[in-house]
C-alpha cells in the first residue's frame, strides 16, 4: 500500500475508533486502543511529501557553457518548478570585464547573464517573481530603477533592494539574484 493511501486508511480508522468512543466511550476499554490511535496520527502527520525532481534528486544544477566550475556555487537550481539563481554582476561572460563603470551598463549586462542562465533553465526574465538587488551605494537607486524599468516588465517581480558594502569584484556597483517561476517545466 503507499504511503499517501496508509495515511488516508489510518486517518479514517482513527477517525472512526475515535467518534465511535465520542459516542460510546465504554467502548474505549483500554489505553492501547487510544495509543494506537495517536501512533497513526503520528505516523501521518510525519509524513513528508516526495519533492523528488524526475532525475530523482530534489534539485537540479542549472549553468551555462561559459559557467566557472572552480566556484563552490551554482549559477542557479531547479527545485519544483522554480528557479532559484546566484548573485550575478555585470560582467562580460567573453571578455571578463565589467561592462562599464557605470550601474545602468552594469546592470544591463547583469539582465543579459541572468536571461542567459534562465534560458538554460527553460525560463526567460519574464519568469521572474522575486529579485534582490545589492547596491555598493544607495545614492544609485534612482539610475537602477530608470534602467530596472526598461530590463523589466510588467507585472513587475516582487524586490528587494538593500546597500552592501562591497561586492565581490571590483569596480561592481551592483549585483542582482532573482528566482523564476516556470510552471510549464
Amino acid at each position: 500500500m503507499q504511503r499517501e493511501n496508509f495515511c488516508t486508511f489510518a486517518g479514517y480508522l482513527t477517525h472512526l475508533i475515535m467518534v465511535s468512543n465520542i459516542i460510546n466511550p465504554k467502548n474505549m476499554k483500554t489505553i492501547p486502543t487510544f495509543i494506537v490511535c495517536f501512533l497513526l496520527i503520528l505516523t501521518c502527520s510525519c509524513h513528508t511529501p516526495d519533492v523528488s525532481s524526475s532525475n530523482g534528486g530534489v534539485k537540479k544544477q542549472i549553468k551555462t557553457a561559459t559557467a566557472s566550475d572552480r566556484s563552490p556555487f551554482s549559477q542557479g537550481i531547479e527545485a519544483n518548478g522554480f528557479l532559484f539563481l546566484s548573485g550575478t554582476l555585470g560582467t562580460d561572460p567573453m571578455t571578463g570585464t565589467l561592462a562599464g563603470n557605470d550601474v545602468a551598463s552594469q546592470l544591463t549586462q547583469i539582465v543579459k547573464n541572468l536571461s542567459d542562465i534562465l534560458a538554460e533553465g527553460g525560463c526567460t526574465i519574464n519568469d521572474v517573481v522575486k529579485a534582490t538587488v545589492f547596491l555598493t551605494d544607495m545614492n544609485n537607486y534612482a539610475t537602477m530603477n530608470e534602467a530596472y524599468l526598461t530590463l523589466f516588465h510588467a507585472p513587475y517581480p516582487a524586490r528587494t533592494c538593500v546597500e552592501v558594502s562591497a561586492l565581490p569584484r571590483e569596480g561592481a556597483l551592483i549585483e542582482v539574484e532573482v528566482i523564476a517561476a516556470c510552471p510549464h517545466r
